[in-house]
């Protein structure tokens, strides 16, 4: 039976995308914010995943970090379903700021203090 579990739980992901393993923008850091422009009520037709991920990023933003666990979904297709309803333009994503970027270092490379100083805010309002 524990197979069984198992198989279902490599099958399920795969389905959910509807067979794709990478999104469009497969660069989205997993720090990215979101947060949703439109009303679940609304919505008809989605997948429960992707009205899941709505419900938890409407009237707050949420990283697509969060969305995984919060959905207990990988990552990778947590950042499927994000760009799929970013397409539709029921989700608006919010990139800056994040390790990549250039001007997140100082000038020997390493993070700049207000980039740090962020993560720490981040963590203490946890």
């Amino acid at each position: 039976m524990a197979h069984d579990e198992d198989e279902a739980y490599t099958v399920r992901p795969y389905a959910v995308t509807g067979g794709r393993v990478s999104a469009a923008s497969a660069d989205l850091p997993m720090e990215a914010l979101v947060e949703a422009t439109t009303s679940t009520e609304a919505l008809t037709g989605l997948t429960p995943e992707k009205k899941k991920i709505l419900q938890l990023a409407t009237g707050q933003y949420q990283s697509v970090a969060e969305l995984s666990a919060h959905t207990r979904l990988p990552l990778g297709v947590v950042r499927v379903l994000v760009t799929d309803l970013a397409e539709v333009h029921y989700l608006k994503i919010h990139i800056g700021g994040t390790a990549q970027d250039a001007h997140t270092h100082d000038a020997s490379g390493g993070l700049s203090l207000s980039l740090l100083e962020s993560v720490l805010d981040g963590i203490a309002a946890l």
